[in-house]
């Protein structure tokens, strides 16, 4: 679990501290903390950095030039630095608001520390935190990779160790797959095309998502693997409505603050044993296919509502499929291929659609009721059918559906 900028404002020892500026930075990953004090030079002492480091003063060698302080925030944002806190009331009476300024247009988050506080109690609590998230990390990274892609024994004692992390794995779970839609799209619109920036989103997303669980009391194993983001939850029905409720928050927030990118939302079914999670994970992926066929985008759901794809889904076998798709809907096929003006599969998937009725039907596809009705009779002639025979419809519809995945 990563420690973001925002997070140190919980910690104890910092109930006191104030954000002044740079707000737009507070989603920033802190890899660690640094102290910076030189007497000569203050911008010496920050030559160091390696990135991702939030990095404290007293001021001890700045005082009250605003010029070094100014200059102290350009030099962390070039060495990736993620953030400044100014021990306030000695040397710095005051941060200036050109400080502020510059903060907020390189959006490196500044806050200023009351005195009295001691540093040494701040850094201490900071690298625990940093530290704690790395191990809690690491333990359900490996919990979640072993159940889902490998065949070690879990042990028996699992769910005990997660309950160590505050994690609640009793009762049946079940798997959820977030799909990251316009994830490269999005980088390119911002000019980061390189792996460590695209990275750098994809942890800033799984902390959002994260947060946001977090908010609805849903602390979670998660992981992201490749343009996904994967966690386990608890399948009872007063965690499920929370998790509702949160995943639509976090498919808004992710639109509001990053625009391109959309979120699919598939959920295996809730099984007792975890060693079923892999069971639940394939029907997540399943619903995620599903939503591609089904023109869906910003959508959720369950395994269990996606109805005949979930019997398709799983033919692995596809010349099935295909044999299917040719015998029953085949000649249409043909005819829309070699025919630009009139598209037979869109006719015939919106008729069966709005349930033979040919009036809503002409009206949704914007073409005139008696062209509608020609356009049917010519589909029945091609597939030597009657529309209005509920079997030969219901081959129909599947053939359609096959259609759509092939």
């Amino acid at each position: 679990m990563s420690i973001l900028v925002k997070d140190i404002l919980k910690l104890d020892t910092l109930k006191d501290m104030v954000l002044v500026g740079g707000s737009a930075g507070l989603e920033k990953c802190i890899e660690w903390i640094y102290v910076s004090e030189c007497l000569e030079d203050p911008l010496e002492g920050i030559k160091w950095l390696q990135g991702g480091e939030i990095v404290i003063i007293t001021g001890v060698g700045i005082k009250s030039d605003i010029g070094v302080l100014t200059k102290l925030i350009e030099e962390i944002s070039k060495k990736s630095g993620v953030g400044l806190i100014v021990n306030v009331g000695k040397y710095i009476k005051k941060i200036p608001e050109r400080a502020v300024e510059i903060a907020d247009k390189l959006e490196i988050p500044l806050f200023a520390l009351p005195w009295e506080v001691r540093l040494v109690e701040v850094s201490k609590q900071i690298s625990n935190a940093i530290i704690l998230a790395r191990i809690e990390e690491k333990f359900m990274n490996d919990f979640l990779n072993n159940i889902l892609f490998a065949q070690a024994d879990l042990g028996v004692n699992v769910k005990e160790k997660a309950n160590y992390f505050r994690y609640n794995l009793q009762g049946k779970c079940c798997i959820c797959i977030l799909q990251i839609n316009g994830l490269k799209e999005f980088a390119q619109s911002k000019a980061l095309e390189d792996e460590i920036s695209i990275t750098k989103i994809k942890v800033t997303l799984r902390k959002l998502v994260q947060d946001i669980l977090e908010k609805y009391s849903l602390k979670v194993p998660i992981i992201d693997n490749e343009e996904e983001i994967i966690f386990l939850n608890r399948a009872e029905e007063n965690s499920m409505y929370r998790l509702n409720r949160a995943l639509q928050e976090i498919q808004e927030l992710v639109s509001k603050r990053m625009a391109g990118i959309s979120i699919n939302v598939g959920i295996g079914n809730g099984y007792e044993d975890l060693g079923f999670m892999k069971e639940s994970f394939n029907e997540a992926k399943i619903v995620i296919e599903s939503l591609k066929f089904d023109g869906g985008r910003q959508a959720i759901r369950k395994y269990n509502d996606i109805g005949i794809y979930s019997l398709i889904l799983n033919v692995n076998n596809k010349s099935i499929l295909e044999n299917y798709c040719k015998q029953v809907i085949g000649p249409i096929i043909e005819k829309s291929k070699n025919n630009k003006d009139v598209n037979y599969i869109k006719i015939l998937d919106m008729y069966l659609n709005e349930n033979c009725n040919i009036t809503t039907t002409a009206e949704k596809l914007l073409i005139h009721r008696n062209t509608l009705t020609y356009r049917i009779k010519k589909i029945e002639e091609l597939l030597n059918c009657s529309l209005h025979n509920f079997e030969e419809c219901f081959n129909i519809k599947m053939a359609l559906y096959i259609n759509k995945i092939l």
